[in-house]
């Protein structure tokens, strides 16, 4: 019985001993195991095999120790290559033949403004989840669009794509798939000023074969709507009737597919609330790169309304539509994968792409007969030339810098004592980072 117990004081001290060593100093350890030898309580083969024992352990935490550090110090290396920041800062001089169209004796005007500060955020968090945000402020000094220091959230957007999986999903604030406003010049097109959709929402798509992207969007609210009557294609005492909706009542679906390589064709269906009845709108349009003229762009959109509801004190629906169509050349140097001039890094791509181009714009606003029903100005044509030329260009880190500059001619529709027309010319410095 007497040794019995003696073992078990034996073990108890043993694993007392081994638990303080764990952490307690070294020095305090061995003198401990000492003092034990010392008072015969433990062998000194025993005293070896703990002291041997501890010894590894030391080994084995300081290994580790140098492990731990290197591991996160990789760790955060390989997150921030899935974070990418990219950026763009564009000032802009504006002079326009008549500040007031509405006054024939008016005097011209000029502008010195910032017209856009971007800055975009992408994080691939997985091979299959992408967010994105683009912080931006916009008419900065430019008391004609009363432009402000607002930052402001432009696009915040969360993306679930694989490539080897036909389905996607998309939800967040960004231009919706409703037009391509595919820009080779200073302003935007009028498609894009009268039926641009950024709006919080979320998209379910399909791509297929021949870069088939088919997809279906829900959002809140009357957003077209909304931009159709700040677009400044006719004159703002136009007032839409009743209350704004307050229900997920918005719907998109569109598709693109690229038959040949060169060619490119769009199209969608827009459908909001509306007030009174639901304002439905169709779109389609091309881009074209012939293979036989190396360089040459030609890019076109049309929008037309089906379905309207009546504006404020206005007892018959207006079906406008708004065609545009783009001639460029461009010199490129590095391959463009996307198209488009609603989002961020559509816009980005196109300028790093090509540092050098010129084009020539006709549009033209059909109002179906809103300017001589109500005796309203409504924009008839517009003509646009410009060119682009990037003095700094780097591929591989996606840095530009370019000059562009942009002449615009409008011609109206008018019934009282007004200019018919006004001319703008348009010049940018600016850098993409």
């Amino acid at each position: 019985m007497k040794r019995l117990k003696f073992s078990v004081v034996i073990f108890l001290t043993l694993f007392m001993t081994l638990f303080y060593c764990t952490v307690l100093h070294a020095s305090e350890a061995d003198l401990i195991l000492k003092i034990l030898l010392k008072k015969g309580i433990i062998t000194e083969k025993e005293y070896q095999e703990v002291k041997e024992e501890l010894s590894k352990e030391k080994i084995k935490e300081a290994k580790t120790e140098k492990k731990e550090p290197a591991e996160q110090e990789n760790a955060k290396e390989e997150f921030s290559k899935r974070i990418s920041l990219s950026g763009s800062l564009y000032g802009e001089y504006r002079w326009m033949k008549n500040r007031d169209i509405t006054d024939p004796d008016t005097d011209s005007t000029s502008d010195l403004y910032l017209r856009k500060l971007e800055l975009g955020i992408e994080a691939n968090l997985t091979d299959w989840i992408t967010a994105t945000t683009v912080l931006n402020s916009e008419w900065i000094g430019d008391d004609l669009n009363e432009g402000d220091e607002r930052i402001t959230v432009d696009e915040a957007t969360l993306t679930l794509q694989d490539e080897d999986f036909p389905l996607y999903l998309v939800l967040g604030k960004r231009t919706q798939p409703f037009g391509v406003f595919e820009n080779h010049l200073i302003t935007d097109p009028m498609t894009q000023d009268a039926y641009e959709t950024k709006r919080v929402g979320i998209t379910a798509g399909y791509t297929g074969p021949m870069g088939l992207d088919l997809s279906v969007t829900v959002y809140k609210g009357e957003e077209q709507m909304e931009h159709l009557f700040e677009s400044g294609l006719f004159e703002d005492t136009l007032r839409r009737a009743g209350e704004a909706t307050d229900d997920v009542g918005s719907y998109i679906v569109s598709a693109t597919v690229e038959p040949f390589e060169y060619l490119t064709l769009f199209g969608g269906y827009l459908s909001e609330p509306g007030r009174g009845s639901r304002n439905e709108t169709i779109n389609g349009g091309i881009s074209l790169v012939p293979p036989f003229v190396e360089g040459l762009r030609f890019d076109a959109e049309y929008m037309k309304a089906l379905n309207r509801e009546l504006y404020d004190g206005i007892g018959k629906e207006y079906k406008e539509g708004v065609f545009s169509a783009t001639l460029a050349y461009e010199f490129v140097v590095r391959e463009r994968k996307t198209i488009g001039g609603g989002l961020f890094a559509a816009r980005r791509a196109h300028l790093v792409s090509e540092p050098l181009e010129i084009a020539l714009r006709y549009e033209h606003f059909d109002d179906d007969g809103m300017s001589d029903d109500l005796g309203v100005w409504t924009v008839k044509d517009r003509y646009s030339a410009g060119a682009r030329y990037s003095f700094y260009n780097d591929a591989e880190t996606g840095f530009n810098a370019f000059l562009a500059g942009e002449y615009r001619h409008t011609e109206l529709r008018v019934h009282t004592d007004m200019n018919d027309s006004n001319d703008e010319v348009y010049l940018r410095l600016g850098v993409d980072f």
